[in-house]
């Protein structure tokens, strides 16, 4: 077991270090825009949000294949992902007013989809964390999946 979680925190470092969604200069300015518009949570202030067991919900907005890497523990969680939000979420969370904070590797997805909660779904309180599952570990916390809970190592 202890060689699945080293091999299992190799492959999430590995993951999370690779450039992905690089993005095109029309997704950058669309992330900027969605920036200026919607509220962020750096990982430090979710996780005492979450140590003082606050009622929100974490939404998850990564593609499928992405969710192996780990998610981040919260009170309630829901994983959809970006390209189906629109169609779903509200069957998933009914309450408008509800304290969401949604994540994705590195924030960028989190805050295009914080941009469609609030403007065009009407959702109230939603944050997108800011940096991602990236800033949520290089803050040592942990994230869970099917082996158990995973934490990277700097040393």
């Amino acid at each position: 077991m202890k060689i699945s979680k080293l091999l299992a925190t190799t492959l999430l470092t590995l993951g999370l270090s690779a450039p992905i969604m690089a993005g095109s200069a029309t997704s950058e300015h669309m992330i900027a825009e969605a920036k200026k518009v919607t509220k962020s949570i750096s990982a430090k202030e979710l996780q005492k949000k979450i140590t003082n067991e606050d009622d929100l919900w974490m939404l998850d907005v990564r593609e499928p294949y992405m969710r192996g890497e780990g998610s981040i523990e919260g009170m309630d969680n829901e994983a959809v992902s970006l390209g189906v939000l629109v169609f779903d979420i509200e069957s998933k969370i009914k309450d408008k007013n509800a304290l969401i904070v949604v994540y994705c590797r590195q924030g960028k997805s989190a805050v295009l989809a914080a941009k469609m909660l609030t403007e065009d779904l009407h959702y109230k309180n939603v944050l997108y964390l800011d940096g991602g599952l990236e800033s949520w570990l290089n803050e040592g916390n942990s994230v869970f999946n099917d082996l158990g809970e995973l934490r990277l190592v700097t040393e």
